[in-house]
């Protein structure tokens, strides 16, 4: 089980940084110890230093790697995140037209009833009158 997750941390972006990170620190470390060795002891190593500067150089660029894929993997579901509320608020901006459509339409249909109704009283007050029938006006009136 320790070996899976020794594994999996190998593939981590973060793990990847982390371990770029240290191996950085660890030979910026050796080659300050070493210029300072150099520094004191009088001595003039050129070679050695210049080995040791370019050990340095290689693990700054193993550290500026790792940090880019780490920041392509926060990155990428930042976007995908942002790109899918962009989708969100499209469909929410349809969904309102449609119901501002669905609105019109039942405002019609209630115009329609209210002048369907409106006729059926023109025609049927007169034969319930006949009929002895009281309205709706006669009975509020009372």
């Amino acid at each position: 089980m320790a070996q899976e997750n020794e594994d999996r941390s190998t593939d981590d972006p973060a793990g990847l940084f982390a371990r770029s990170q240290e191996q950085a620190l660890r030979v910026a470390g050796e080659t300050l110890q070493r210029v300072r060795a150099i520094a004191t002891a009088g001595g003039n190593a050129p070679d050695e230093l210049l080995k040791q500067v370019a050990e340095l150089s290689t693990a700054v660029t193993g550290l500026a790697g790792s940090a880019t894929g780490l920041a392509g993997v926060i990155a990428e579901p930042m976007h995908d995140f942002i790109v899918q509320q962009r989708q969100l608020a499209e469909t929410i901006a349809k969904f309102a037209e449609a119901q501002a459509e669905l609105s019109g339409i039942v405002a019609e249909f209630a115009q329609r009833q209210a002048e369907t109704v409106a006729a059926l009283e023109k025609v049927t007050t007169p034969v319930f009158g006949l009929m002895g029938v009281k309205t709706d006006d006669e009975r509020d009136r009372r």
